[in-house]
């Protein structure tokens, strides 16, 4: 193109810049009877000019994020709104017969996804707590390395910066998943989560330290050291761990954790150890319903609609 079109109307004009002329001349006054004048800009200013247009039909076309059934005090959020806590903040998030969800300091979530009977946050970073009085499932809070469904509970979740995190239940359940793995964890337990693991062994927060510690380095490495530290330190109520273990494990330590949960609770007759060892479902079921928690169809129950 010219530079001389631009200054008095000779030479070769730019398709775009005759594309633009037309537009701005649609936009003028309809009773004008006018010509519209040939614009006269250097090059940038009608670059300027276009992208100030594109913004503005933009703005005006694409509509608003809707608003959700969570609040912060009488405001309410929007889908895909970020709330973000300074130090010494704390914000509280509430949505009418559903629940309340409070982030602590220096935390970072996003409500990813809210429409009747199903919210999904996002916690980046910091410490939450959820207080949910939903049906099962209808609540999902995903992190780096797991995602939290809450089975009707009341929980705290914290991820740090690096994308590890710990789940504490108060009260109910939560389902702690990723990558097909899965950690039930219910009130008074713990269970930790790491961005290279995922979901780690649960264990009750009043359990013997070796354990503890046991299990958090067995989620990490696998090791049979470590195994073996979580079966030698398990009490009767431990056996919510073991059997985490023997669902981690395959063969001959798959063995040896079902032969430490036989002596922890009763398992019915007709689960064999070569049952389990093959890693049939329903001898795994019949052993978590060993442990008198709940009944392993009414979890999976709800699985199907994770």
């Amino acid at each position: 193109m010219k530079d001389d079109y631009l200054w008095d109307g000779s030479g070769e004009a730019d398709p775009a810049v005759l594309r633009l002329e037309s537009v701005l001349g649609q936009l003028r006054l309809k009773h004008s009877k006018a010509p519209v004048p040939r614009m006269r800009w250097i090059p940038g200013a009608a670059a300027a000019c276009l992208l100030a247009g594109v913004a503005l039909w933009q703005a005006t076309s694409v509509p608003s994020p809707p608003d959700t059934a969570w609040k912060i005090g009488d405001r309410a959020l929007t889908a895909g709104e970020v709330v973000i806590t300074g130090a010494g903040e704390t914000r509280s998030l509430w949505a009418e017969g559903f629940g309340q969800v409070e982030l602590e300091p220096s935390g970072e979530m996003r409500i990813s996804e809210s429409r009747s009977g199903y919210h999904r946050f996002d916690l980046r970073a910091g410490t939450m707590h959820a207080l949910i009085l939903a049906p099962p499932g209808a609540f999902v809070v995903d992190t780096p390395s797991s995602r939290a469904v809450d089975l009707g509970c009341q929980y705290t979740l914290s991820v740090d910066r690096r994308g590890n995190g710990t789940l504490d239940v108060e009260s109910g359940w939560v389902a702690f998943l990723h990558a097909g793995m899965e950690s039930f964890v219910p009130a008074g337990a713990r269970c930790l989560t790491t961005r290279d693991a995922g979901p780690g062994i649960p264990f009750f927060r009043d359990a013997p330290a070796g354990l503890a510690e046991a299990a958090r380095r067995f989620a990490e490495t696998r090791s049979e050291t470590a195994m073996r530290e979580i079966l030698d330190n398990a009490r009767k109520e431990d056996a919510l761990t073991v059997w985490h273990v023997m669902t981690r494990t395959k063969g001959r330590q798959r063995g040896m954790a079902f032969e430490r949960l036989t002596q922890l609770v009763s398992v019915p007759a007709e689960v064999t150890a070569e049952r389990i060892e093959r890693g049939e479902e329903a001898a795994i079921d019949l052993c978590w319903n060993a442990l008198g928690l709940e009944s392993a169809q009414w979890w999976r129950g709800w699985r199907r609609n994770w």
